[in-house]
């Protein structure tokens, strides 16, 4: 190879790493000119694996980075400051292409998430130890335990969930103090005392009689459920099927009956009996009407009959002479001349 095509690999060799850290410079530059948001949570547990720059995830989803990690002596606090890169969240209005979630509209949809139970929690970063911070929802989330206001947080709060390991270290933690104030000695010195108390009533000569007893009754009591079985198989059996045949019977009786009754009630002609019924009160009617005349007659006879024997009585002779003119009545008339 000679020098001038020497000269010409080492020119592309240099302007290839130029144009590379150009490119990476520029797109740094691209990326530090987006605008972005900001939030902080507060932490008491260890934060070993996270560092600034490790992944900041909503539901899995990379939506921007750790920044800044701080830590409270006093209180023991860490507090975590993530950028958030707002080209992930997107806004779309009816008709129009989905644009970038403006700041201001961030920053109210995070304290209203917040508000509905939107917590950071720290994960693992697969198998290498390293952590990242996990944006998610979470069900019946607790209050935030800390005065956020003591801490002069200048980006928007959010509360933090402890991380699994930390769940993991205090449910651990707590069940072995519940191990360690378990009465080992006194559970095992009971148990003997109930162990030797039992071995003592089992060799006991009325532990052996109570046996006895027990098998005795069970016995009696197979035999007594045997003469049982006995007694339902025959005598039982028969009673019940003559009872059975004597209702069977009655209840022939009884439709045998009711068939009759229906077959009489039919035969009967109501409609003949109405008209006779009829025909006799009409004929007892116009009897009465008769028979009031009969009697208004009756009573005037009666009284002419009773009137006739007053006269009778008052003047004998009238019945030869007939009835007499008055006296005072010369002329006929009835008046005085």
């Amino acid at each position: 190879m000679n020098d001038n095509s020497k000269f010409k690999l080492g020119l592309f060799v240099i302007f290839s790493t130029v144009i590379f850290f150009a490119a990476l410079f520029i797109l740094g530059m691209m990326d530090r000119f987006k605008e972005k948001a900001h939030i902080s949570t507060l932490v008491s547990e260890s934060v070993q694996g996270l560092s600034v720059g490790s992944s900041v995830k909503y539901q899995g989803v990379p939506i921007g980075s750790v920044c800044e990690i701080m830590i409270y002596p006093i209180d023991n606090i860490i507090r975590i400051d993530m950028e958030i890169n707002l080209s992930k969240f997107k806004v779309q209005q009816p008709g129009h292409a989905p644009v970038t979630i403006p700041i201001e509209d961030f920053n109210s949809h995070v304290v209203d998430a917040v508000q509905k139970g939107m917590r950071c929690r720290m994960e693992l970063e697969g198998i290498t130890g390293g952590k990242y911070i996990e944006l998610q929802m979470v069900k019946d989330a607790a209050p935030s335990e800390y005065d956020v206001a003591e801490f002069g947080l200048v980006y928007t709060y959010v509360p933090s969930q402890p991380s699994l390991i930390s769940d993991l270290r205090g449910s651990v933690t707590t069940i072995l103090a519940k191990l360690e104030s378990i009465d080992y000695k006194g559970i095992s010195d009971r148990t003997n005392a109930v162990l030797d108390s039992i071995n003592e009533r089992v060799n006991s000569p009325k532990f052996d009689e109570t046996i006895d007893n027990v098998n005795a009754m069970v016995s009696e009591a197979r035999k007594s459920i045997e003469n049982l079985e006995k007694l339902t198989n025959s005598d039982i059996r028969d009673k019940i099927d003559t009872i059975s045949q004597n209702v069977n019977t009655a209840v022939n009786a009884v439709e045998s009956l009711t068939k009759t009754v229906e077959v009489e009630i039919k035969s009967i002609e109501f409609a003949q009996i109405s008209e006779n019924l009829r025909s006799f009160l009409s004929t007892a009617i116009r009897t009465s009407k008769t028979l009031d005349e009969t009697l208004f007659n009756v009573d005037n006879g009666v009284d002419a009959l009773i009137e006739l024997i007053l006269y009778l009585d008052s003047d004998p002779s009238a019945l030869i002479q007939g009835k007499r003119k008055p006296k005072n009545d010369e002329n006929g008339d009835g008046k005085k001349r």
